[in-house]
């Protein structure tokens, strides 16, 4: 006798790459499309708490999963991720920066011809809706506004650091998502005005949950996927002390790279001898689940402010400066960007005594292709409880030789007339850090911190893999019906933000499983 399934796509994680994917599936009338997610679901503006509709604070409190990670020197730093229906793309600074063409080239150099630049550009253009910009590269009317701050209308810190970087020398640029832009200019952003941050809840859901075929199931949490003889059939949800299934001939997992893996792990789906130590049953002994972590690690030159220089609660990542590290082959694998103001209560609360206040800024160093890939592994097999996220930074000497790049390069940046004007005094930093290796390794060691744009938990790549957790249309190996769409895919990093790759990816991943 056949199974009745509840659904034909079963999406489990309603962010950044699951919505769009349910959205787009769920265009098709005759297929029924399931979108569940562990966070509340706000289907109206006015139902929007402030946190998540004002694009000038990132939400860490109400709409975050509470995940703490290691970052090195035995530091454990916060690591939000959002617990809400739109997912990070909810709660984050709205960066709507793409990767490079040489980014998506090398996915399918890897195996993966479906993910080359020509494959996934049609996919960027399809989100987007760019308010500066049209031609071949830009999208109109998709769901997913992109907008850039004119001159006129960012913060006097940031207009500060247009003016040092152009006087360091970087050239300027008008377009920062044009595939050869490198330079400093306005940072492109999902916001549909100056303060209103637009994620894929608002911008993807108004016009689609109305759709008969399309059900959305909010603040449910996954336990595990069900299988049976090889084949996924359902997933458990956990609510309480109770547990109910759902069923649908294909799931697709969609949490994120921390919530993707810890899914699989209690599937019974990865290393096998972790899984055996957890007295769980293998599925599919699969090494890399969890494995190849990768994350932008930063620092930065900071200072204590003027009186009125900080702009705090002003907007958010206004600008940025793309550029490639000394001695590097790989273009712009630096990022340059100023913050108008840390709260020293939320970020880096051991710096308050030596600020001697709770407010800092400063230039921020990103290194966009970092070598050290950490791990995500299961603390228990209780869905409530966090897993071990370790981001391994800095374990690698090519990472270091970056840093300490980009450092000097940041500190000459703090220094030019344009930003010292702001800055009262320097934070744990001057010129006798950078003139000696023991003390600028240590800055680097102490003051890393996540950019939260982890990438590569489930990598995509062929059978032939050994660290491969999921072909390049998303299918789990050795799983039937089982897939993933969403950022754990990437096999390795985008020279940009993740929040408009994972949008990408779920567009793109929409069009691959009509197929299959």
């Amino acid at each position: 006798m056949s199974r009745v399934f509840d659904f034909d796509d079963l999406v489990i994680g309603a962010g950044a790459a699951g919505v769009p994917l349910a959205v787009r599936l769920s265009e098709d009338p005759g297929r029924r499309v399931g979108l569940v997610d562990a966070g509340p679901y706000y289907p109206t503006v006015p139902d929007m708490p402030d946190d998540l509709l004002t694009a000038n604070i990132m939400s860490m409190s109400q709409h975050d999963w509470q995940f703490s990670a290691h970052a090195a020197a035995g530091r454990a730093i916060r690591f939000p991720r959002g617990r809400v229906v739109g997912g990070s793309s909810a709660v984050g600074g709205t960066v709507a920066l793409r990767g490079i063409p040489a980014d998506f080239d090398e996915w399918a150099e890897g195996g993966n011809p479906e993910w080359s630049w020509e494959k996934i550009l049609p996919y960027y253009r399809m989100l987007e809706d760019d308010l500066d910009f049209g031609g071949e590269f830009h999208g109109k009317g998709g769901p997913i506004p992109i907008r850039r701050f004119p001159i006129g209308e960012m913060s006097p810190v940031q207009r500060h650091f247009l003016q040092a970087c152009q006087d360091y020398g970087f050239p300027w640029v008008d377009d920062q998502n044009h595939p050869d832009a490198t330079g400093v200019g306005a940072m492109p952003s999902n916001r549909r005005d100056p303060t209103t941050r637009v994620s894929t809840s608002m911008g993807y859901l108004p016009a689609a949950r109305g759709r008969e075929n399309l059900t959305i199931i909010p603040t449910a949490l996954v336990g595990r996927v069900c299988i049976r003889d090889g084949r996924a059939y359902g997933v458990e949800l956990v609510d309480g002390p109770s547990a109910r299934e759902l069923t649908a001939r294909r799931i697709i997992l969609a949490t994120g790279t921390i919530g993707t893996p810890t899914v699989l792990l209690r599937s019974g789906i990865g290393p096998a001898d972790d899984l055996r130590e957890l007295g769980m049953p293998v599925e599919s002994d699969l090494p890399g689940v969890g494995a190849g972590l990768n994350d932008h690690p930063r620092t930065g030159v900071f200072m204590t402010p003027k009186p009125g220089a900080e702009n705090f609660g002003e907007p958010v990542g206004q600008t940025v400066c793309r550029a490639t590290a000394k001695d590097s082959d790989e273009p712009n694998d630096m990022h340059y960007y100023m913050v108008n103001g840390f709260d020293l209560t939320q970020q880096f609360p051991d710096l308050r005594s030596i600020a001697g206040g709770d407010r800092i800024f400063g230039v921020m160093v990103v290194d966009q292709r970092p070598r050290a890939r950490g791990r995500v592994t299961l603390a228990s097999t209780d869905p409530r409880q966090s897993p071990r996220i370790d981001l391994n930074y800095l374990s690698d000497e090519h990472d270091y030789r970056t840093f300490a790049d980009g450092l000097r390069t940041a500190w000459e940046l703090a220094n030019a007339p344009a930003i010292r004007a702001l800055g009262e005094k320097f934070v744990l930093i001057d010129e006798s850090t950078l003139e000696s290796e023991e003390a600028l390794r240590e800055y680097s060691r102490q003051t890393v911190d996540s950019t939260y744009h982890p990438v590569g938990t489930a990598k995509m790549g062929p059978s032939t893999d050994p660290a491969a957790v999921v072909d390049q249309y998303g299918a789990v190996h050795g799983v039937e019906g089982l897939h993933v769409a969403d950022a754990s895919i990437m096999p390795s990093h985008v020279r940009a933000n993740t929040n408009l790759t994972s949008i990408m990816i779920g567009e793109r991943a929409a069009e691959l499983f009509r197929r299959i």
